[in-house]
């Protein structure tokens, strides 16, 4: 990863503004120089930094890089931050042609006056430099020897935990082989909180939903840095599948920015309110499920291939955890019921089991089935329905889980450690069959320095 600004960096910009306060102010008081230059410094320097809550306002966020991402994407506020730094700049070079006596300040100013002006105009492009210097995110890959003696019903899907904290500069990533741990990966990525599959099979996507630094793609054969690529908001929502790439950034508290790719070309840019929670690309339509926080409930907006709106349904949830096409009708994880909508008529439907705290999760379209995980007080599990809504199957567990995945023909079900087991491992998985619901396997997932986020599972590497 491109390291954030060192620290020597922050701390020269921290003092050469305070310096240019204090000394402004002397200078505007004594009015040993022209006091309507040191006018505009003083007031230049709280501006700056009031200014640049831009910044600040976004934790975790690294200023000098949003810094960056505004300058290039035209933000007014980024441009007079620079303006401000480049006045700041001039004004201590115009007190040493002031102050430095008039005829050797104006000389030393006459033959110096150029790498002023040079050093201040590429003070952005040497923050930049600084931080490309390095741009690898994998800094240690601890390798296990893989597991050798594998039973013929063991599940072949690969287990990827991920470790991060929001203020931390590391993260982790525990690849596990069914019981055993494989590889062990440090990465030198801040606050990463969602794993998820590249566009590639062998390839992993990480982002955050609440710092916003970066976006990476990772090749889990080889560790090695795909993509990285700078973020200027947080993003709420963000997935690849093959050449299309879907992302949010959370602007603000008033403002979601959601942006479509395709072949790596933006193919539309549009804003909503926020908060969007989930997108679903299904031709003809992109269907974007948002959480209107002020009313409490929830707005699917229906956007044709150009990003314009086709249709806006108001819900009354303002929770969506998983969307999937199921013959030809959009189906919505949402609580305590499934929210189920006709794309030719637009017409409405909902599903339930009749109790108002079931909350659904995840959706999995395989044949003519629809499974959907659930959530309710003091226990959870999976459920199988056919294209009439009817239940086939149902598989209950007597606790609830922590986060669930669908992959193949089994369910990978993470559970929190019990009260005693907390010091010893990080979560405890457990795999089963979909279908009967028994116990395939059971293992616990390693501790590392950080907690554990999330996890993800993929297919077999060969």
């Amino acid at each position: 990863m491109g390291p954030s600004a060192p620290l020597w960096m922050s701390v020269l910009y921290y003092i050469m503004c305070i310096a240019t306060l204090i000394v402004g102010m002397a200078m505007l008081v004594k009015g040993t120089v022209r006091r309507l230059y040191s006018l505009v410094a003083v007031i230049a320097v709280p501006l700056f930094f009031l200014n640049n809550f831009h910044t600040i306002a976004r934790v975790g966020v690294d200023p000098f890089a949003y810094w960056q991402q505004s300058l290039i994407e035209g933000q007014w506020w980024a441009w007079l931050s620079l303006a401000l730094f480049l006045y700041i700049v001039w004004y201590w070079g115009w007190l040493v042609q002031r102050i430095g006596g008039q005829k050797e300040g104006r000389s030393w100013w006459k033959r110096q006056q150029w790498i002023w002006v040079v050093l201040a105009a590429a003070a952005p492009v040497i923050v930049y430099g600084v931080q490309s210097l390095d741009d690898s995110v994998v800094s240690s890959v601890r390798t296990y020897e893989p597991s050798e003696s594998r039973s013929a019903n063991e599940p072949l899907g690969r287990i990827f935990f991920l470790y991060s904290h929001p203020f931390a500069r590391d993260s982790y990533i525990v690849e596990a082989d069914g019981l055993h741990v494989r590889n062990v990966v440090t990465l030198e990525a801040a606050g990463v909180s969602q794993l998820s599959r590249g566009s590639s099979t062998k390839e992993l996507l990480l982002w955050s939903d609440y710092t916003g630094r970066h976006v990476y793609r990772l090749n889990r054969d080889t560790w090695t840095l795909v993509d990285q690529e700078a973020v200027s908001s947080p993003l709420s929502f963000a997935s690849m599948e093959g050449e299309w790439e879907i992302r949010s950034l959370n602007q603000d508290v008033n403002t979601h920015k959601l942006e479509v790719r395709k072949g790596g070309k933006l193919l539309f840019s549009k804003r909503f309110p926020p908060y969007i929670l989930q997108v679903l690309r299904a031709e003809p339509h992109f269907y974007v499920f948002a959480d209107a926080m002020e009313q409490e409930h929830g707005v699917l907006y229906v956007l044709d291939q150009r990003g314009s709106v086709v249709k806006e349904i108001s819900l009354p949830t303002s929770f969506a955890r998983s969307m999937a096409v199921f013959h030809g009708r959009l189906v919505i994880a949402t609580k305590p019921r499934l929210t189920i909508v006709d794309p030719h008529s637009w017409r409405v439907a909902y599903w339930g089991m009749g109790q108002e705290e079931t909350q659904f999760d995840q959706l999995y379209v395989k044949g003519d089935t629809l499974w959907v995980s659930y959530v309710q007080r003091g226990k959870s599990g999976w459920l199988a329905l056919n294209d009439q809504f009817k239940v086939m199957k149902k598989h209950e567990l007597p606790l609830v889980y922590w986060e669930a995945r669908f992959y193949g023909d089994y369910v990978y079900a993470l559970f929190e450690p019990q009260e005693g087991n907390k010091a010893d491992y990080a979560g405890e998985m457990n795999i089963f069959h979909l279908r009967t619901g028994q116990l395939a396997a059971k293992f616990t997932a390693p501790k590392q320095k950080h907690n554990l986020q999330t996890f993800q599972v993929m297919d077999e590497i060969q």
